[in-house]
């Protein structure tokens, strides 16, 4: 690996932990910031597809839950780099946490398409998934690592 593309590898990670935060903060403002105004995104709630800044900030004021602590626990993503291009991957424990100590958590795919603009990492693309079985259909929340 380059020295650029080290550098770039670690910028990748510093936005990652900024969204971890901003997310558990609930902070719409940080969270938005990290993304480009063109962003598309396949989230795990619905629906099926969001499509720019504009609409995925309000999925994001929809989903945040208002009374309960937000759960994110991120894997070590797989980061890769050309140019201003990159991608990466990574296991995401995500959910919330109610004001009784209750969990409404599990471990989600995590796929990102990131492109460098301005010097500045911004995700143009995001997915979340959770697999489900196929003899039944059901959604398999419950899966560990």
């Amino acid at each position: 690996m380059s020295e650029k593309q080290a550098r770039d590898r670690q910028a990748i990670l510093d936005l990652f932990d900024r969204w971890a935060t901003a997310n558990r903060n609930k902070d719409i403002d940080a969270i938005m910031a990290l993304y480009h105004p063109d962003i598309c995104s396949y989230d795990a709630v619905g629906p099926l597809q969001v499509v720019g800044g504009a609409d995925y900030r309000a999925h994001w004021e929809e989903c945040l839950p208002k009374d309960a602590d937000m759960i994110v626990e991120m894997q070590t993503p797989t980061i890769r780099v050309s140019g201003h291009l990159g991608v990466a991957r990574f296991l995401i424990r995500c959910g919330m946490r109610d004001q009784d100590g209750t969990e409404q958590v599990s471990w989600m795919r995590s796929s990102y398409h990131l492109e460098k603009r301005d010097g500045q990492w911004r995700i143009a693309h995001e997915h979340f998934s959770v697999p489900f079985d196929i003899d039944n259909g059901q959604a398999q929340f419950g899966l560990e690592p």
